[in-house]
Parts: structure tokens; C-alpha cells; sequence
């Protein structure tokens, strides 16, 4: 064998001997169902029913520093499009350093934590609003700290684009007592043209054997007055069963602008699991829907969906 062979077949090994060396793992799962959605004022297009399936790729890989890095992009819809997706570098006591590049893997403390109250399927206000102005967090960066037991802190940074400028947030959440969870965040948006939305969540749960209870606000000011909004909410849920879960949820959304009425959304909610299927139903009276006075609504909707 001449020595151009050997050192190619030499170079080739010592490639895989290094890839292997650092090789993580990749776990492939997603979820399939079905939903029925039935809205008093809206016929949902040609159909009630939709499917819905996700399938989601996780990868990580240990460094030799300690650190860890993971990779996760989840897909969805009947054309299988990017719905979400992130890349985590695992810092131990020096806490997680998030790049996300699509969906709610870029939403920050505000984003975590503007709908945390206990709810069987889909909280109160579903196909409402909560008051808080999002910006599309796409290409953003987010770190996480737990060093302290019981307190998590978290900071968040998008750069500016064309359509807006940046986003910069924080936020804090204690739960060090058993059964306590409470927190809350603040969020500046810079728009292009120098104004500032600034968004405020601040939020109280504590779960109790079978019971979890909470509270919720929600706030956003802007430079235009018209545009501020408050938000509150409460929910309970009990846990049936191992597998059986009821709630009951309500919540009002009040406008600065007097062109629009106040949201007022009540609800009811039950969820069932067995093994990888899960059956969750829900039941919503809103009224005035993000303002409208002409729009109240009785919505009905029901998931089964299997997990593999």
C-alpha cells in the first residue's frame, strides 16, 4: 500500500474515532389527533374538525467541559413546517444560554408566563386576548439561571430588525416553599420608529394536594395611551384521579381605548389521560372578544391526541 493511501485511510480513521467521540443522541418524538371546535359565531371554514400532529427532534451531546449541548426543532401541520426550535448550550451552575430561531422557544419571561393559571385544556380567555402585546421573538437569545434553589432568573434579547427595533426582557420566579409558584416579568419592545411597548406579568400559584389555585395580571403601556391594556385572571382545577382533572377558570381584559369594551371570559374545563392518549374538553363564554361589542362567543372544543 502506498504511503497516499495510508495517509488517507489513517486521516479517515482518526475522523471517525473523533466524531464518535463526540456523537450525542437523537430522540425522535410527536403527538397525532384530532380537535372539534365548535364557535355560536364562526362556522371554522369547510369543517369543526382538524387534525394535528407534531413530530419533534431532540439531539445533545456532553463536552468536555461539563457543558452540555442540545438541539431541538419541532414540526407541525399537514405540510410539516418548522413550528418551533432551539439551540441550548447547558452551562451547569452558570445556568442555560438559549438561541432560539422559530416559535415560542424565543419567548422570554413574559412570554413563559403571561398564561400559567390552572386549566384542564385551554385557559378562559382561549380565542381571546390576554391583553399583552407579543412581538415575534424569532432569532432571539435567552438565559437561565437556577444557582439559588428555588429562584430561576430570566433575561432575554432580540436584535433589532427592519420591522422593529430590539427586544429586551426579565423576569423572576420563586418557588421555593412546596407547592408555591410565583413570578413575574418585564418586557420593552422598541419599534422602529422610537416608541416603546412595555409589557408587565406578574403571577400566583400554590397547589395543594389535589387543589392548584391562581392569579394573574397582565399589563401593557405604550407611548400611545389608546393602546394600554389590563388584564386579570384566576383559575382553580382539582385533580380528580391520577387521571381525571377538572377547572374552572375566569378572566377580564379592560381597554384604554373607549372605542372598545371590556373582555369578560369564563370557563370550564375536564382532561383524561390513559397510557398515550389523552382526551381534553373545554367550554368558553367570551364576551366583547378583544374589544368588539358585537363579537360574544360560546366555543366548545375538544382534543383527543395520541403521544408516541
Amino acid at each position: 500500500m502506498n504511503n497516499l493511501k495510508k495517509l488517507g485511510l489513517t486521516a479517515l480513521g482518526t475522523a471517525l474515532v473523533s466524531s464518535s467521540a463526540f456523537a450525542g443522541a437523537l430522540d425522535v418524538t410527536g403527538t397525532a389527533g384530532i380537535t372539534y371546535v365548535g364557535n355560536s359565531t364562526q362556522d371554522n371554514g369547510d369543517s369543526k374538525l382538524s387534525q394535528k400532529t407534531t413530530i419533534s427532534f431532540t439531539g445533545s451531546a456532553d463536552l468536555d467541559n461539563g457543558f452540555t449541548v442540545s438541539y431541538y426543532n419541532n414540526v407541525s401541520g399537514e405540510a410539516m413546517t418548522a413550528a418551533n426550535s432551539h439551540f441550548d448550550v447547558d452551562m451547569g451552575d452558570m445556568g442555560k444560554l438559549r438561541f432560539a430561531g422559530t416559535g415560542a422557544s424565543g419567548n422570554g419571561a413574559v412570554g413563559q408566563w403571561d398564561d400559567v393559571m390552572p386549566a384542564a385544556n385551554e385557559e378562559s380567555w382561549h380565542q381571546g386576548t390576554d391583553g399583552i402585546d407579543q412581538q415575534v421573538r424569532d432569532d432571539s437569545f435567552i438565559y437561565t439561571n437556577s444557582m439559588i434553589d428555588g429562584v430561576t432568573v430570566i433575561l432575554n434579547y432580540k436584535p433589532g430588525e427592519t420591522t422593529h427595533d430590539s427586544t429586551t426582557g426579565a423576569g423572576i420566579k420563586f418557588t421555593g416553599v412546596e407547592g408555591l409558584d410565583v413570578g413575574v416579568a418585564m418586557e420593552d419592545n422598541n419599534t422602529t420608529d422610537g416608541a416603546v411597548v412595555e409589557n408587565t406579568v406578574a403571577y400566583i400559584k400554590y397547589a395543594m394536594d389535589a387543589f392548584t389555585v391562581g392569579f394573574q395580571a397582565n399589563e401593557t403601556d405604550s407611548q400611545t395611551a389608546s393602546a394600554d391594556t389590563e388584564f386579570e385572571a384566576w383559575g382553580v382545577s382539582y385533580a380528580v384521579s391520577e387521571d381525571i382533572s377538572i377547572s374552572y377558570g375566569s378572566s377580564t381584559v379592560e381597554f384604554e381605548d373607549t372605542s372598545l369594551s371590556d373582555q369578560e371570559a369564563d370557563a370550564i374545563g375536564v382532561s383524561w389521560t390513559n397510557g398515550s392518549m389523552s382526551v381534553t374538553a373545554s367550554r368558553h363564554d367570551i364576551a366583547n372578544v378583544a374589544g368588539t361589542s358585537t363579537d360574544d362567543r360560546d366555543v366548545t372544543e375538544v382534543n383527543l391526541t395520541f403521544a408516541f
